[in-house]
């Protein structure tokens, strides 16, 4: 009897110290997923300001490169082959900051003659450039640019979708009208850089 009784003593020690153990472990792991984790994705420096340069405007396609090779990072234009005819082009510096960002803006129409309009600014962070209008955000999702999910947003006339890279800040804008060609058309544009 005393033998059982003292064999029971101790599986109970060793059961309440087991149970103690998983306690502690639970908290532990409690305490770790609890706790905030830092980022593995480092916060990207600032992209530098550009001192002001003198606005140019193209009207030919040809042009675009030289528009391209004075943009500081990747420009948004329809691909050759699209369909869509060049209209003009236009680069122009804007006060940002304290220093100043860049708007390229590319000016497109498509076979029927509906303007297209795409713009890539600089720096990316630089939303305000975009311009102001009366758009609100739209409750349909943006097609995807550059393997990118898109912002919505529309005003009474135009449909805006925007996007941003490590680079630059992507704008395209096309009349209500053209709605339904909206996946078609943002399939049809792709980065640019000078070569």
């Amino acid at each position: 009897m005393a033998k059982r009784k003292g064999i029971r003593q101790i599986l109970g020690k060793i059961l309440r110290c087991l149970l103690a153990l998983m306690l502690a472990a639970f908290l532990y792991v409690v305490l770790i997923i609890g706790q905030p984790q830092s980022s593995s994705d480092p916060a990207l420096p600032p992209q530098p300001l550009l001192t002001p340069s003198p606005a140019v405007r193209i009207d030919e396609e040809t042009g675009i490169k030289s528009l391209v090779s004075a943009f500081p990072v990747p420009v948004m234009s329809a691909m050759s082959g699209s369909g869509l005819i060049f209209v003009s082009g236009t680069s122009a510096d804007a006060p940002y900051h304290g220093g100043f960002g860049r708007i390229l803006t590319l000016n497109w129409q498509t076979e029927d003659a509906q303007p297209m309009m795409l713009q890539s600014i600089y720096p990316a962070e630089a939303v305000e450039l975009m311009g102001k209008g009366e758009y609100h955000f739209s409750n349909i999702a943006g097609p995807v640019l550059f393997s990118r999910k898109t912002v919505r947003m529309e005003d009474t006339d135009t449909i805006r979708i925007h996007t941003a890279t490590e680079d630059g800040l992507y704008v395209l804008t096309i009349p209500r009208s053209l709605t339904e060609s909206l996946p078609r058309l943002s399939r049809s544009i792709q980065l640019f850089t000078a070569e």
